[in-house]
């Protein structure tokens, strides 16, 4: 099996530690307004300052302050709505492995009505009815997540009740219950851990596009896809405003992307001693 790469473990562990000092850690205030420096560039360029590495936007703020807050926003809606969409879909999907009949077609059914209806739309829609705001995010993002799971466990229960020490459990007495926890839960929680993985990634990108187009978290609040919206009106002038933020949404994305592939092949006991 192959080692963990360092590169995307180093950025993911950057983005947890970010998300979790984000207060501790920031140069300055990632919503105060300051004209006189507005729009200046990375501190590499002739006109940059290196009180402001990153450069500022149209109102003067600190882009490497928002960056590194909006890492929490990022990271806190994904995590939540994993932990939501997920706990709720493994639930479910147990209920429609483990007992055949019309309740585990209905859940089936209505999982793939979910799997077919758009997040972007469905999220707009919200964001029109209700209002945009941190927990519409994590509400659009664990619907659209728990069918996910709900597949994907369901068909590993089926495979799992089916074995012969599941059945030699039932045949010494123990419940439903019993076995779901001592016998199922345990064989599917390697599956779980790499679906979350997987999943942050995605989640991370659909909430920056749902803040890109005014559904996500509204400001002040500082946002990795609201901080490219807020940029694109000037990217012929002060590039950066945009570009900075989208890179590292593609980075942050792509290592954790590559740690769930990692993390996927380290719990596969067929790929472990490779």
């Amino acid at each position: 099996m192959q080692n963990i790469p360092r590169l995307p473990a180093i950025i993911v562990a950057a983005a947890i530690f970010f998300a979790v000092f984000a207060d501790f850690l920031v140069p300055h205030s990632p919503i105060d307004i300051d004209l006189a420096h507005a729009q200046m560039p990375p501190a590499v360029f002739s006109r940059g300052d290196w009180r402001y590495p990153l450069g500022t936007d149209r109102l003067g703020r600190d882009i490497l302050s928002r960056i590194v807050v909006g890492t929490r926003t990022s990271l806190g809606i994904a995590v939540t709505a994993i932990l939501i969409g997920g706990a709720i879909g493994t639930a479910l999907g147990i209920i429609a492995g483990y007992w055949d009949g019309w309740l585990g077609v209905l859940i089936m059914r209505t999982a793939d009505a979910f799997l077919a209806f758009p997040s972007l739309l469905f999220a707009l829609v919200l964001a029109i009815t209700i209002g945009p705001g941190f927990w519409i995010v994590v509400f659009v993002l664990a619907l659209a997540l728990w069918a996910r799971f709900a597949r994907l466990i369901r068909s590993e229960v089926i495979t799992i009740k089916n074995r012969d020490f599941v059945l030699l459990a039932r045949v010494s007495g123990a419940g439903n219950v019993r076995i779901i926890r001592w016998h199922l839960l345990p064989n599917i929680a390697n599956t779980l851990i790499v679906l979350c993985t997987l999943q942050i990634g995605w989640a991370i990108i659909v909430e920056a596009s749902l803040t890109f187009l005014g559904a996500g978290v509204p400001p002040p609040t500082p946002t990795w896809g609201g901080m490219v919206a807020e940029g694109l009106n000037y990217i012929e002038t002060a590039w950066w405003i945009s570009v900075i933020p989208g890179l590292t949404i593609m980075l942050v994305v792509f290592s954790f992307n590559l740690v769930g592939d990692w993390v996927r092949d380290f719990l596969d006991p067929q790929l472990r001693n490779i």
